[in-house]
């Protein structure tokens, strides 16, 4: 009966432990967890500096990310970008196989390029399902990261 005692305690201390880290608050990922959302556009994106993700093509190209998420509930995102003609938006799957929630574009500011934070909106996360991050990365414009709260 002890051994099953504190089996039970260990469990429940597991389960404790796992909620608690499933409810981290603010994370950061770095730019280059972006990749080119069609496969003739892999050669355009490179790795700046330590972490981020630059376009190299002489035309605007699309860049993806997703991210699984284990926290049901509204999330903020923002994306952190240089450019100046470019745009991002996140949207939420919900297990169909269709995006459960679809955030409106948001673009860069106009004017030299430069570095910005794009706030991309709430996102409703079902459970075990991922935030999927687009943005549409201008010539030399650069994603140095992106957060989730």
């Amino acid at each position: 009966m002890k051994a099953f005692q504190t089996l039970a305690k260990v469990c429940a201390f597991g389960v404790v432990a796992l909620s608690a880290g499933s409810a981290a608050a603010w994370q950061y990922y770095p730019g280059i967890a972006f990749k080119a959302a069609y496969a003739s556009d892999a050669s355009c994106f490179n790795v700046h500096s330590y972490s981020a993700i630059r376009n190299d093509c002489t035309t605007t190209r699309l860049a993806i990310a997703s991210v699984p998420m284990w926290t049901v509930g509204t999330h903020p995102t923002t994306v952190q970008i240089y450019g100046n003609n470019s745009w991002c938006e996140t949207e939420t799957v919900n297990g169909v196989g269709n995006a459960g929630q679809v955030g409106a574009t948001t673009y860069t500011l106009s004017g030299p390029m430069a570095w910005q934070t794009l706030n991309t909106g709430d996102r409703y996360v079902w459970e075990d399902y991922a935030i999927v991050f687009r943005c549409g990365l201008q010539s030399g414009g650069i994603i140095g990261g992106f957060t989730i709260d």
